[in-house]
């Protein structure tokens, strides 16, 4: 299945959102002659729990993925997640119509839950995609549950212990105050920068996860102007405005987990492929190891984590010439490069080609193949003077 996304798909889809927002209130009384607000209490604890799902799946991805990645970014991701899908599962079950939970369900319990989460969660999104991601040396997984179980515990205490006194959000068939107004527009506001900063990013990057992102918090940002509007918590626009906070989630899974779960297919599927592949940068004077993978990797009984800053010449120690100076040449000549080298009992094809990473920096992407008894050698490290005064590549 194709999970692309594409500038195009983003605009049909936000397009696509804005429009239907349109007809809705435009044909308002029309849509209203078949909808029955008594299934209303149903409906919403089914969209509600879909995004409670959603927020489990990705609290507990994050979770998982971080013993590997020790990303600080997907720490930050479950932390948040963790919190907002507590705080949602309160407001489920407090929402007027359910069954009583600790206190008796109410329009301002569940009001004050629901704009309890927005506002965690358009914070810690909007610092999730400013923050660079960097790897953590120590395991906070377990600091990072306690604390959300804690913050969504004090809220969820908060609101259900001082409910009386909490300031109204909502007049039932008259709309929401002034305050809830004043809150809707606050985290909208965030989630206006946060969709800047995802489409900005994506300028500078073009990877499709700022798309999701970006195309989530439209969906949020619809939400929370929806959430302005409505008179009654039983009402269509109340309902519309579920719908579009299960896409906006829906679409925060797409950039978190599946472009993350891409990107993990494809790094095993590296460590299957004959061969190595790496990219080196350039230190002083040497060629360190930024990045490398490969079956080759399991002859030489060699781990990427092993390898990481290591020079490639003690990689792949030449017998007859020195990867270095192949890798000085190509990136004298901005070009790439093709030779042969004799490496402990084998004969490496190694191709080498100067570039720029995503950060704008320097590195050269390389492969070496195991070509030992099936070509006969052409180059030796003698060649790499003569190539370079003649301002030829070396190629077979």
């Amino acid at each position: 299945m194709n999970r692309k996304m594409t500038e195009t798909k983003f605009l049909l889809y936000t397009v696509s959102a804005i429009f239907l927002l349109m007809m809705v209130r435009i044909f308002l009384s029309q849509i209203y002659t078949v909808y029955d607000t008594k299934n209303y209490v149903g409906i919403h604890s089914v969209l509600e729990i879909t995004c409670i799902a959603i927020s489990i799946t990705i609290f507990l991805y994050g979770l998982k993925m971080f013993s590997a990645t020790k990303s600080l970014r997907l720490l930050l991701l479950s932390f948040t997640f963790l919190t907002i899908g507590i705080i949602d599962l309160l407001h489920t079950l407090s929402y007027n119509g359910m069954p009583f939970f600790i206190t008796a369900s109410s329009v301002q319990k569940a009001t004050w839950f629901w704009i309890t989460a927005r506002v965690i969660q358009s914070i810690l999104m909007l610092t999730l995609i400013l923050l660079p991601d960097r790897k953590i040396k120590k395991d906070y997984r377990f600091l990072s549950v306690t604390l959300g179980l804690l913050l969504a515990s004090t809220f969820g205490y908060i609101i259900i212990a001082y409910e009386n006194v909490l300031p109204l959000l909502v007049i039932e068939g008259k709309g929401t105050t002034l305050l809830k107004n004043g809150l809707e527009y606050g985290v909208s506001f965030i989630l206006f920068i946060s969709l800047m900063v995802a489409l900005y990013q994506y300028y500078l990057d073009k990877k499709e996860d700022k798309l999701f992102f970006g195309l989530a918090f439209v969906f949020l940002l619809l939400t929370e102007l929806i959430f302005t509007i409505y008179q009654s918590v039983f009402d269509l626009d109340n309902f519309l405005g579920h719908i579009y906070k299960v896409f906006g989630f829906y679409f925060i899974l797409k950039g978190f987990y599946f472009s993350e779960y891409d990107k993990e297919e494809k790094s095993n599927s590296m460590s299957d492929q004959p061969g190595l592949f790496f990219c080196l940068r350039k230190i002083g004077a040497r060629f360190v190891c930024m990045n490398i993978d490969g079956e080759l990797l399991k002859e030489f009984a060699y781990s990427q984590k092993e390898l990481a800053g290591v020079p490639i010449s003690k990689i792949l120690p030449a017998l007859d010439a020195y990867i270095s100076d192949y890798c000085h040449l190509s990136k004298k000549l901005q070009e790439s490069v093709t030779f042969e080298i004799q490496c402990q009992d084998k004969v490496l094809l190694i191709s080498i080609k100067p570039t720029v990473d995503e950060i704008g920096q320097d590195v050269i992407l390389g492969t070496a193949m195991d070509i030992s008894g099936v070509f006969p050698r052409k180059f030796n490290s003698k060649q790499i003077r003569q190539e370079e005064n003649t301002n030829v590549k070396i190629v077979m």
